[in-house]
């Protein structure tokens, strides 16, 4: 059984760089399957599998904005990147207290975070971000 998406991508969410719109569509996708996941029959593996996803494809989409943003001497690169770290930081906490298996609540922590942090990253830093790259000619 599908479940219908939880956080959908909206023009709004746009910051006006075709990769890194791309790369916050792919994310909610996995944000959607996460929360998807306890209606699988293994629930526990399926929100494993897509923590680890998840986790490996943000490094990807970190390294791609912060490209751009050496490429470009982005004002606020130390700013946005302190921010990206905050996230790393977090799902290497969710993964160890997975292996520990500290928390009983993982699935719902980790929504609650990653939700959080995604509206308020793209509203809060990407989107200055896109402005700056959009004045250097990239879109």
């Amino acid at each position: 059984m599908n479940t219908p998406p939880i956080v959908l991508w909206k023009p709004p969410l746009s910051v006006g760089v075709a990769d890194i719109d791309e790369d916050h569509k792919k994310l909610l996708k996995m944000i959607n399957r996460l929360f998807g996941s306890a209606l699988s029959l293994d629930p526990r593996q399926v929100l494993h599998t897509i923590l680890d996803e998840l986790t490996e494809y943000v490094v990807v989409h970190f390294d791609r904005e912060e490209t751009y943003m050496r490429r470009y001497a982005y004002p606020e690169y130390g700013i946005h990147k302190r921010d990206h770290q905050r996230l790393l930081d977090t799902a290497g906490r969710f993964k160890q207290n997975r292996e520990l298996g500290l928390s009983i609540n993982l699935k719902e922590e980790i929504e609650h975070a990653l939700r959080q942090w995604l509206e308020a990253h793209i509203q809060e830093h990407d989107k200055r971000l896109g402005a700056f790259l959009n004045q250097q000619g990239i879109s």
